[in-house]
C-alpha cells in the first residue's frame, strides 16, 4: 500500500512543472491576459478581465517550441515592449530573449496554478513592475 502511494506521489511529481524541462511543455500554446497587478508610484494597481475589456487592454502570448510572440495593447511600457524573440526557461523563470539586443530580455518569475500561467516581474526595490494571470486560449474560446 504505502509503496503504490509513494509511486503515485512520484509520478505526479514527475508531471509537475516543477521538474526540470517540464515547464516548457505547459508554456507551449497561446495565452490571454486576464487580470494584472502593477505598482504605480505608491498605488498597487488591479485591472480585472472588465477593467482590460473597458479600457481596450489586452495581451496575448503565443509560446511555440523556443519562440514567442507578443501581441499586446496595455499600458504596462514592459510588456508592451515585448514583441518576438525566443524564449528560455530555468527553474521557476522565463526570460524572453530580444533577437536584437541582450539588454532588452526580461525575465519573469512564473508558476502554474488551476491550468492558468502567472507572470511576475519586481523591480530592484521590489516593487511590482508587473504581476500577470493568463488563461489558455482555448479557454476563452469556450467561454464565449
Amino acid at each position: 500500500m504505502k509503496q503504490h502511494s509513494l509511486f503515485s506521489k512520484f509520478i505526479s511529481w514527475l508531471s509537475s512543472p516543477e521538474v526540470f524541462g517540464s515547464a516548457s511543455k505547459n508554456l507551449v500554446g497561446t495565452w490571454l491576459l486576464f487580470e494584472y497587478y502593477m505598482d504605480e508610484r505608491e498605488e498597487l494597481v488591479h485591472m480585472r478581465e472588465i477593467d482590460l475589456r473597458r479600457e481596450n487592454q489586452k495581451v496575448v502570448i503565443t509560446f511555440a517550441d523556443d519562440e514567442f510572440e507578443v501581441n499586446a495593447h496595455i499600458s504596462v511600457p514592459l510588456v508592451a515592449r515585448l514583441k518576438k524573440g525566443r524564449w528560455s526557461v530555468a527553474k521557476n523563470f522565463i526570460t524572453f530573449i530580444d533577437p536584437e539586443n541582450f539588454r532588452n530580455n526580461v525575465e519573469f518569475q512564473f508558476a502554474f496554478e488551476k491550468g492558468n500561467l502567472k507572470l511576475l516581474k519586481k523591480n530592484e526595490r521590489g516593487m511590482i513592475e508587473f504581476f500577470g494571470f493568463f488563461k489558455p486560449a482555448a479557454e476563452k474560446q469556450k467561454s464565449s
